[in-house]
């Protein structure tokens, strides 16, 4: 076993869940109101000027994948990149709060993996999407096996709780008896395919949000199949000028097994530092507090407590 291996697997968490791992976990929970937001122009910290991609995989510790054989390629980008071995999930579950919470800091109180629906949307202005366009930003949400854009509903190996965006009232449209989703939701939230094409012509946002299918982000799936897949779809975003000019790509697992919390959560950049494994605590809201520093955003203005959160400096060369 490669020394970079033994040390990322030392590094891990040892808690596992001992009590009983079904069912929603509500000790977590969070549904406050949002702050108002007040950046309009980013202020992105020197050296960041490129793209911020998002990985979103499913249930699946560190202990679980680093050191595996079946997954060789997870393991190269951990071993160059930066693993933050001490990252927890918010103590919320099933997955669909936990993506909620990756833009947005709270889950709502939302602990169920419905479908947009009627009282199943979230009116809170304030997430991601919304901070990104105040502050004349770009973003979008590539869904693998999603076909039409703004998909609402699951089919197939597409499963709308692994797409937080469609939960919110001014990306879908609920006007309080019916969807009616526009532009915003057309235009932003776009089936996978279209990522290659916006890396071939340049035209890729400053935030990017990918969720491959059920099969390929290892719910499904196996190990093996989630390598194989980021094996033949990061080379390219790792080759692009959005990549390489500033740019930083998280590969984020949204819960452990078993709505375990500790998943595996990995970071290369050209700012990253080589080879780091960080024993330092971390959680989602770190997470998101790290994306927001890097674009130049508000921090956590729908979190219950952002003065608790830190962000993930230790990972990095550049200044956040």
């Amino acid at each position: 076993m490669h020394n970079t291996t033994r040390a990322l697997i030392a590094a891990l968490p040892s808690a596992i869940c001992i009590a009983s791992c079904t069912g929603p976990a509500t000790w977590g929970s969070v549904d406050v109101p949002c702050r108002p937001l007040t950046v309009t122009q980013p202020s992105r910290p020197a050296q960041w000027n490129g793209t911020v991609f998002t990985v979103a995989m499913e249930n699946h510790s560190g202990a679980q994948i680093l050191g595996a054989g079946d997954a060789p390629y997870i393991n190269g980008l951990a071993a160059s990149g930066a693993v933050a071995a001490g990252y927890h999930d918010p103590y919320v579950h099933p997955s669909e709060p936990n993506y909620l919470w990756m833009i947005a800091g709270e889950n709502f109180g939302i602990l169920d993996d419905n479908d947009p629906g009627p009282g199943h949307t979230i009116a809170a202005v304030g997430h991601l999407a919304d901070q990104i366009e105040r502050a004349g930003l770009t973003w979008r949400a590539y869904e693998e096996s999603m076909v039409d854009p703004c998909g609402l509903a699951s089919h197939d190996a597409y499963a709308a709780k692994h797409d937080p965006f469609v939960f919110f009232d001014d990306v879908n449209g609920w006007n309080g008896a019916s969807f009616a989703p526009g532009a915003r939701c057309v235009q932003h939230v776009v089936d996978y395919s279209v990522l290659a094409a916006d890396l071939a012509a340049g035209t890729v946002p400053d935030y990017v949000f990918i969720t491959p299918n059920l099969q390929h982000d290892m719910h499904d799936g196996t190990v093996a199949d989630g390598d194989a897949w980021l094996a033949a779809e990061l080379p390219r975003v790792l080759a692009s000028d959005a990549y390489k000019h500033g740019g930083a790509l998280f590969v984020v697992w949204d819960e452990g097994p078993s709505e375990g919390d500790n998943p595996l959560f990995i970071v290369a950049s050209p700012n990253a530092r080589p080879g780091t494994v960080s024993s330092t605590e971390y959680d989602t809201s770190s997470f998101l507090l790290t994306v927001q520093k890097i674009l130049g955003l508000d921090a956590l203005p729908c979190g219950a407590q952002p003065s608790a959160a830190r962000s993930m400096d230790d990972l990095f060369l550049a200044p956040l």
